[in-house]
Formats: C-alpha cells, structure tokens, sequence
C-alpha cells in the first residue's frame, strides 16, 4: 500500500511537473468578447512566456477599455490643494468699520483742505468752510464701496478692512501725538498750530492706512489682530503717561509735569504699537483673550487709585509719585489679562486654512519658574 501511494504521488508530480512546462509553451487563447486587456506588466506569477510568444492573431482589448469614466479623477470646481481652502472675505461688522473710519479721514482731509486754504484766517466763512469735509466726508466710504465691490470678486478677505481702518487710526493718533507734544514744548512762534496738527494727521493716517495694508499682506492677520494693535496704542499711551508723570522730578511745576506726560505717553504709544505690530506675525489672539487683557489693565488701574489716599493732607512726599504704582499696576493687570486669556474663547489658530499656516509659531503663555537662587520667567508655545 505504501508502495502504491508513493508510486501515486510521484505520478501526480510528473504530470504537474510536465504540464507547466508544456504549458508555458503554448500561446494563451484569446479572451472572451469584450474582454478588457490585462494590466500592462501583469503577468501570473511563475508564468514565462516562451520566445518569440506573441498574443492571438486579431486579438485587442475591448473597446474602451481601460479609459477612465468622462470626468473622472478630475478635481471639483474650486477645489484646492490640502489645507488650501477658500480665503474668508469680511464680515459686514468689519466692513462698516472701514466705511466709519474713511468717513471720518474724509472729513479730517476737508478740515485740513480748509486749514491749508486759511478759509478760517481771521474768520470763518460759514458758506465755505463745510463744502470740503462734507464732500470727501461722503466720497471716501463710496470710494471703499467701489473698491470692495470692484477690486476683490467676493469682496474683501477676512482682515483686510480692519488692518486699513487701524492702520488709519493709529497713523492719525501717531501724528497728532507728536504735534500736540510740539506744541507743549516750542516756543508759541515755532510752535506748529492747527495747520501743523491737520497736517500730521493727515500724513500720519495715510501712512498707518498703508502700514496696515501691508500687515495684512505679510503677516495675514486677523480682525481680532487688528483689535489688539488699536488696543496696545491705549494701552501704552496711558501707561506711559502714568510713568512719565510719576518721574516728574520733585517740586516741578505743573507744566513741566505735563511735558513729561505728554512725552510719556508719547513713547509708549509707540513702544507699544511696535510690540503689538510684532507680535502680529507669530501669535492671533482671541476677542476672549483681548477682553481679559482689556479687564486685567481696568482692574490694575482702578485697584491702584487708592495709593494716593497715602499722599493726602501730607506735603513731605509727592503724589505724583503715585502715578508711578499706577503704571505699574495697569501693566501688571494687562500682562495677567494676557496670561489668563491665552488660548480661551475659538481659536482659528489650528484650522488647515492658509492663514495660519503662514505663522508656524504659537505663543500659548508664561509664567514664574523656581530657580535654585530665586525665581524665572517661562514661556511656552507650539510650533508646526
């Protein structure tokens, strides 16, 4: 029996083992009608065809085989690369607070047409006067209307309008800061007066207009961005009026005292429009960051008035020095608004859009760190 079974098997491996090679000799029958052809390269494994194999006589694929459905593998229309999703235009909220702000350059440019005019020198003439401020007061918001409507096909991106009207804001307080301050200070002769003020503005707005075009542009920031730049000029003007105040020296009269404000708030407005503006290109805040930082310098400011119950019925010390703690304090607030507002509220910040794929680094906040002779500071972020 197991003679037989042997002798089987080796029959059954010599019939396999001459069938494969015959049948690797012979050509492969033609495929049924409309058949498709096979893949081109693909091959049974182990098949070999003999040299010199070609298919059947007449044989070829079926008609249309192959072809991929009409319009097939085709990308939707607007469909974009991966994370490169529509742009966001403004809201209507946002675009009304470009149409209010060219508003109001238009009539800041009549007055200071008006000024340049000396329809007011030595009086004004109550016929002319109103002619320019009410015509480019109504011709600028059209002017943005044509633009919105004409100039960007589904209107302005997200950002854009904001970026323009707090550029606009912060270039005219930038340029009436420094001639108020030049005022305060020149003799009455050199000082620069109305015309000199209307100037500044004019030129000072123009140019935030175009600086926040250009942030916009560079560092694709957001409306809550904007916000937060038109904020910090606040901010750091009235914490540095209350340093320069409070660093008033001793016994100086009050004139000198308001220089020292005026220049004060002066450089922090500055100071903190260049630190705002920075920041723009590696952190977007939220409206609920910006309300608790907006809270933190209210409570700092308000929680501080109480210093100067220490000052009264008392002359050996000056009050003004408790301007001083007052800066202090409104900063402290501010930066504690800033730490505890961090990362709170929707965040657009980890979306797959383009615009905030552009900014790789996230600031997320800070705080004190224990250090083997005192204390640190520590900050922490993401980064893509």
């Amino acid at each position: 029996m197991a003679t037989r079974l042997a002798g089987l098997v080796v029959g059954v491996s010599m019939v396999v083992g001459w069938s494969v090679p015959a049948a690797a000799q012979l050509p492969l029958p033609a495929p049924p009608p409309g058949y498709g052809a096979p893949a081109p390269g693909y091959a049974p494994p182990g098949y070999a065809p003999a040299p010199g194999y070609a298919p059947a006589p007449g044989y070829a694929p079926a008609p249309g085989y192959g072809a991929a459905p009409s319009g097939y593998g085709a990308a939707p229309s607007g469909y974009g690369a991966p994370g490169q999703g529509q742009v966001a235009t403004s809201s209507g909220l946002e675009l009304g607070f470009l149409y209010g702000t060219a508003a109001a350059w238009g009539i800041g440019t009549g007055i200071w047409i008006d000024a340049e005019a000396k329809l007011c020198d030595p009086s004004c003439d109550a016929g002319l006067v109103p002619i320019a401020p009410i015509v480019l007061g109504a011709a600028a918001p059209i002017g943005v209307f044509l633009v919105d409507r004409f100039a960007y096909r589904n209107g302005m991106p997200a950002g854009l309008p904001s970026a323009i009207a707090t550029g606009m804001l912060v270039g005219a307080g930038e340029g009436l800061g420094i001639s108020l301050f030049q005022m305060s200070v020149a003799m009455e002769e050199t000082a620069w007066g109305f015309r000199g003020l209307s100037r500044a503005a004019l030129i000072g707005s123009i140019l935030g207009g175009g600086g926040g075009y250009a942030l916009h542009r560079y560092a694709k920031v957001t409306p809550e961005t904007n916000a937060l730049v038109l904020s910090s000029t606040f901010w750091g003007a009235s914490i540095g009026s209350f340093l320069g105040g409070g660093a008033s020296p001793a016994g100086a009269d009050w004139g000198r005292t308001n220089d020292d404000v005026g220049l004060g708030g002066l450089v922090g407005y500055n100071l903190a429009l260049g630190g705002a503006a920075t920041a723009s290109f590696f952190w977007k805040p939220s409206w609920e960051t910006l309300s608790w930082m907006w809270s933190g310098f209210a409570i700092g400011t308000v929680a501080s008035l109480p210093v100067y119950a220490f000052y009264a019925g008392s002359d050996d010390h000056d009050a003004r020095r408790g301007l001083v703690f007052q800066g202090v304090a409104a900063s402290v607030g501010l930066a504690l608004g800033a730490v505890l507002g961090s990362g709170r509220g929707p965040s657009t910040y980890g979306s797959a859009s383009p615009l905030d794929r552009d900014h790789p680094v996230r600031f997320v906040g800070a705080g004190l760190m224990p250090l083997d002779s005192g204390l640190g500071v520590r900050a922490f972020g993401e980064l893509w």
